[in-house]
């Protein structure tokens, strides 16, 4: 029998963002990224966006899902069986969400104060509460990018492969024979905004990278300075040839 209690480590994260830090002793991870919230429903969620899981309205509103008080009760039963089996090792209860502002702290904080009420207290940790906010623009500005109208089909563009969450198209002036646009369908300033839509582009571009058969370059730019002109992430796929006489943004071109 252990001759102290274990202590109880809550951490909320946003999974876009990483996995949960490493850990040597036990621990349990409880996945919301199903559970209620969706910035598009506007009418609900966008006076909600700019706070976080610590604020009552948005911990009203994440704990009226109907899964909300089955499992919070059953995730605080789990921790305390396995504090009973862990003598005194530390006990770790992970909570993602997918951006780790909103719901993964309202839930994770409603884990501890089910514990507290049976007894045991628990540390708490919002890892990514801070992080900048991320969701949908505004319909305006959307309208205003020319990627998110060809993702909508209100603007031309020459389609030459259609994924679920990724567009690849033909430029308008191509530099390169084969040079494509690696295009998410969500609308993110550049690649550094959200790194889960930047894997899935790049994954894609991969995909159609590995198709060719020579050498190529996979570019993209984040900001003015780094010749961003566009500011909805894509990445430039372009076939290389020796001899291309295609500069690159950083080679200083020779006459």
């Amino acid at each position: 029998m252990p001759t102290t209690v274990a202590p109880v480590r809550i951490t909320s994260y946003g999974a876009r963002w990483g996995a949960p830090p490493r850990h040597d002793t036990g621990a349990l991870v409880l996945d919301v990224r199903d559970w209620k919230w969706d910035p598009a429903d506007t009418a609900v969620t966008a006076p909600l966006v700019p706070l976080t899981g610590l604020d009552p309205d948005v911990r009203d509103y994440v704990l009226s899902d109907p899964k909300a008080r089955r499992a919070i009760e059953r995730t605080g039963r789990q921790v305390l069986a396995l504090q009973r089996a862990a003598a005194e090792e530390a006990v770790h209860l992970y909570v993602a969400c997918w951006y780790g502002r909103h719901r993964a702290p309202a839930v994770a904080r409603a884990v501890a104060d089910w514990l507290a009420a049976h007894g045991t207290a628990a540390d708490v940790e919002h890892r990514d509460i801070t992080r900048p906010l991320i969701h949908r623009e505004p319909a305006r500005q959307l309208e205003s990018c020319v990627f998110c109208r060809i993702a909508a089909g209100t603007a031309p563009a020459q389609l030459v492969r259609d994924w679920p969450e990724v567009l690849a198209i033909v430029p308008r002036r191509p530099v390169t024979p084969g040079h494509l646009l690696v295009v998410p369908r969500r609308h993110v300033r550049d690649v550094t905004t959200d790194p889960a839509v930047t894997a899935a582009v790049m994954q894609r571009a991969a995909e159609l990278g590995a198709e060719l058969t020579g050498d190529l370059n996979l570019i993209t730019a984040v900001g003015p300075a780094a010749t961003q002109t566009v500011f909805h992430a894509h990445v430039h796929l372009v076939p290389r040839r020796h001899s291309d006489g295609l500069p690159l943004p950083w080679t200083p071109q020779q006459q």
